[in-house]
């Protein structure tokens, strides 16, 4: 009779190294969140009206109050939300915290903000509506985030923060397509601008106001659709 074959711990399948691709993102995604809303800040912390890198209506009073309401309440949300996505918070009592302060403290009156900010823009009616429907879905993709997790919905609640996510990285994408589409597109500025340096920017800027969230929103669908849940 034949002896009953073992298995040696040598022949078993040794499991994959788990891939740090992931792990370095993230760590990307967070430094740049915090460079972002260190730059984001820099230009308010006098409140000085002047130093405004967004222009004013002078017709407005309360456009400068509500504009340092959004970069605050955005910034906080900007700073806060990576963290929603590290493994050890996420196993942690902090992460509901933590949650709970980017939601009412930062993504939902940032939003609301922003909204007014958008009304309120000195940069035409293609940057108006741009910045507008950014601010309600970032609204509408939060509080559907908020409502899944109350029901228990906790699948569906994780895939409204990636969208939500991915619409407050629109802070960094503005900030880094700016300066770069300014010097792509240089070349035209004397063919097709006629020198106009105002029209180029004001044509580059209202551009951006779409580009900056529109391709991350695309991003966060197929990432969710190639994971899966």
């Amino acid at each position: 009779m034949d002896a009953p074959s073992t298995t040696t711990s040598s022949s078993r399948p040794r499991p994959r190294p788990r891939s740090r691709r992931p792990r370095v993102g993230l760590v990307v995604l967070t430094a740049l969140c915090v460079l972002t809303a260190l730059f984001a800040v820099s230009s308010y912390v006098g409140l000085d009206p002047g130093d405004s890198q967004v222009g004013l209506r002078e017709d407005v009073a309360f456009h400068y109050p509500l504009l340092i309401v959004h970069i605050v309440t955005s910034t906080l949300a900007l700073l806060a939300l990576p963290l929603q996505f590290w493994p050890a918070l996420r196993r942690s009592g902090a992460h509901r915290v933590i949650g709970r302060a980017a939601l009412f403290a930062g993504v939902l009156p940032g939003a609301v903000s922003g909204l007014g900010v958008a009304v309120l823009g000195t940069s035409g009616l293609v940057a108006q509506a741009g910045f507008a429907l950014l601010s309600v879905l970032w609204f509408t993709f939060a509080a559907a985030g908020y409502r899944a997790v109350r029901q228990g919905r906790h699948a569906d609640h994780r895939e409204w923060m990636v969208r939500v996510f991915a619409l407050t990285l629109a802070g960094v994408t503005l900030r880094v397509l700016i300066p770069l589409l300014t010097l792509l597109l240089l070349p035209l500025l004397e063919p097709v601008y006629g020198g106009d340096e105002d029209l180029y920017f004001l044509e580059i800027y209202q551009a951006i106001t779409w580009l900056c969230w529109v391709p991350n929103l695309i991003a966060a669908e197929w990432y969710l659709r190639r994971r899966g849940r």
